[in-house]
């Protein structure tokens, strides 16, 4: 159902059709076209194996061109497709360009899906025909960018979309972010795209600048399997409709927040979503001598197999996660490590505190969200990451993937 609530940003329009990259009737061709070209920043996925579009996506954004129109496509991912999977991401944006009449280089391809396996040129270029006879469907604007949030969608249950409006000197300035993602999510980063779209004017390297700082803080730091994809992008877009151009400091800060506010509930949004996922926690680490080691201990726990399913059976097996602090990789001293489920206190110097109770600690971890606080006592940095469990589902769903 379309949240009318959603804050849109002008001068974007939105399309998503079913043209045949998934046996089921369902869409699996997205359209996101601006009304003037934008500046763009990027950020991809560090997997060895990086799929076509990333690879003409990088190159893309080195050229800093701006882009106009972002074609997504989900039930193929074009990777492992070797260097033909670049001329089919070529021959597909050339027909775009052409339906649209835009220059080619303002095109910009993704995909998710399927590895290993051609992309179905053919039926996207038919799929594209569609997308664009539907731009001229009398369709709220709600409702054509639900249409296309849904057509990015995989293993997802649900479509990702968050927006906000925000208070600069010149005026206000909209951020809309749509995402998919629900397996394979592991920085950096996730099988996930995601698409930050804003009606601001920007300086196209401060945007990235800005990007990858809020990707670091948001889309770096959930993790649900521990597997990293060949195809994760996030791009930002930025077209300047709305007439404010942002160059003032306490412009661009109050940007920032926006696009880091919409990265984090596009991040929680996924972590729930996660394959098979019943609960969503929230791992931090305090006191730590150095981010980076409260960095090393949260993914440590976020990620172990064994912390993950004592989630799902709400087991309060505090042992499971002392062990992954201790085997994080970190200097510790042990008689100092204190653990909390939320506010019950289970673990006190290294050892089961004297008041805790296991019925208190089972509570907690019968809620759908908690936090588990770690607390080194070793120093003034900290670090957190979201993750969720590990259920019989996830196995299922991943078991019989591509039937």
């Amino acid at each position: 159902m379309s949240d009318n609530s959603i804050k849109i940003c002008s001068g974007f329009r939105f399309a998503g059709v079913h043209c045949g990259l998934k046996a089921e009737e369902v869409l699996d061709l997205a359209l996101l076209l601006s009304d003037k070209p934008a500046q763009a920043a990027a950020v991809f996925t560090e997997n060895r194996f990086p799929a076509a579009p990333v690879v003409c996506g990088r190159r893309q954004m080195d050229a800093g061109a701006g882009v106009q129109a972002v074609l997504i496509n989900s039930g193929n991912a074009n990777a492992c497709t070797g260097h033909q999977g670049e001329i089919d991401v070529a021959a597909v944006a050339e027909v775009l360009a052409a339906a649209l009449e835009l220059p080619r280089e303002r095109i910009f391809i993704s995909s998710t899906g399927v590895i290993g396996e051609p992309l179905p040129v053919t039926t996207i270029m038919q799929g594209v025909e569609l997308l664009t006879q539907s731009l001229d469907d009398d369709l709220p604007v709600t409702e054509a960018l639900e249409r296309a949030a849904r057509a990015i969608m995989t293993t997802d249950k649900s479509h990702k979309i968050v927006g906000v409006e925000i208070e600069t000197s010149q005026g206000p300035v909209t951020i809309t972010g749509l995402a998919k993602g629900a397996g394979m999510i592991h920085p950096r980063m996730a099988t996930m795209l995601a698409y930050l779209l804003s009606d601001a004017g920007i300086d196209r390297q401060i945007l990235q600048e800005m990007l990858r700082r809020v990707v670091d803080k948001t889309f770096n730091r959930i993790s649900v399997d521990g597997d990293m994809s060949t195809n994760d992008t996030v791009l930002a877009l930025a077209n300047g409709i709305s007439g404010v151009n942002l160059t003032a400091a306490a412009d661009l800060e109050a940007f920032e927040e926006g696009l880091l506010k919409v990265a984090q509930e596009l991040s929680f949004m996924i972590v729930k979503d996660g394959e098979g996922a019943t609960k969503t926690v929230a791992i931090t680490v305090v006191g730590a001598r150095r981010a980076g080691e409260a960095e090393k201990i949260c993914r440590a726990v976020a990620n172990s197999a064994l912390v993950k399913t004592a989630f799902f059976g709400q087991d309060a097996n505090w042992g499971r996660i002392i062990a992954a602090v201790g085997y994080a990789g970190v200097e510790i001293d042990p008689e100092m490590v204190n653990i909390s489920f939320d506010q019950v206190r289970v673990v006190s110097g290294g050892l089961r505190d004297p008041d805790y109770h296991e019925a208190d600690g089972a509570a907690v971890l019968r809620q759908d969200e908690f936090t588990v606080k770690i607390d080194l006592q070793s120093g003034e940095d900290e670090f957190t990451v979201l993750t969720s469990d590990l259920t019989h589902d996830y196995i299922s769903i991943n078991a019989d993937y591509r039937s």
